[in-house]
């Protein structure tokens, strides 16, 4: 007896679970139907259906429980995907949808219900953020909205160890090689360059003193058309003498010309050192190694 007393007590002191009052009902009703018209859906729908209890007045609760069933028609829902440029999937992206978070994983696929309209979502992976403009029809279920990121960038390969071990020599630079040098006579040089300069000085001497014989003389002949003792015949005989001497210089020029070449190129030398250089060197020592044949 006293066992069924307690529980009697214990039952009378729990308080049964109430719904919302006659006046919570009534503001739901309200606000339901201003979300509605706003196109609110989802705000809409969680209204009508607070108001949509049992303990709602009898008209209130029927009207709430059309209206939540009608905007659970027209409610629209869309999920999230995110690959990188290989096609993976990456569930480790959070999204936002108009700056306000939906989901921080990618793992169930789950579609999410969003009001109908201009919406931005952003995705982000690893630091890095994707946005796309989408558009919502009402009733439109299960849309997909996708994003894409870079792979994952390649790693360089490991630098070769260069550290220097004992008695271990580095690795050299390849040797360089040192092609054969030829050399020329110099004083080939100078009777080439002396033999242009008397060439040309003498050409022009005789060029020179040539024109200046007078119009009546031949140079051919050399004889002049005038009665002996005119002094054109003294004129022409100085200025061929003159244009003699700078023919000859010319040709004296030119013979040195001819012969410089022959010695300049018969008297070349290439030198038959072949050495190649390269620097080596170990933890105790160093120096340069030199090769090739004499």
């Amino acid at each position: 007896m006293t066992k069924i007393l307690v529980a009697i007590l214990i039952a009378l002191s729990v308080p049964a679970f109430a719904g919302p009052s006659k006046d919570e009902c009534l503001d739901a009703h309200s606000r339901g139907q201003d979300a509605k018209e706003q196109g609110k859906i989802s705000l809409a729908r969680k209204l009508f259906l607070t108001c949509a209890q049992n303990s709602c007045p009898n008209l209130v609760q029927g009207d709430c429980a059309r209206y939540a069933d009608e905007l659970g028609r027209m409610q629209p829902s869309i999920s999230f995907v995110a690959r990188d440029t290989s096609g993976a999937d990456l569930p480790d992206t959070t999204v936002y949808v108009d700056d306000v978070l939906i989901v921080t994983r990618l793992d169930d696929g789950k579609p999410h219900e969003i009001d109908p309209g201009k919406h931005t979502v952003k995705f982000t992976n690893a630091g890095r953020d994707r946005m796309v403009t989408v558009v919502i029809g009402a009733g439109e279920q299960g849309r997909t909205v996708s994003a894409q990121f870079e792979g994952p960038k390649e790693v360089a390969p490991p630098k070769p160890n260069l550290t220097l071990q004992a008695d271990s020599p580095v690795a050299a630079a390849p040797p360089k090689h040192v092609a054969p040098k030829t050399t020329h006579p110099t004083g080939a040089k100078l009777m080439i360059y002396g033999g242009v300069a008397m060439a040309a000085g003498g050409i022009g001497l005789g060029l020179f003193e040539t024109s200046r014989v007078p119009s009546n003389c031949s140079v051919s002949t050399h004889q002049c058309a005038a009665p002996p003792g005119d002094p054109s015949i003294t004129a022409a005989k100085s200025a061929m003498q003159t244009a003699n001497i700078g023919w000859m210089v010319g040709a004296v020029g030119v013979a040195a010309v001819a012969g410089g070449i022959t010695w300049y190129v018969t008297g070349s030398k290439t030198e038959k050192e072949h050495l190649a250089v390269a620097p080596w060197a170990s933890s105790t020592a160093g120096g340069l190694a030199i090769g090739g044949s004499l």
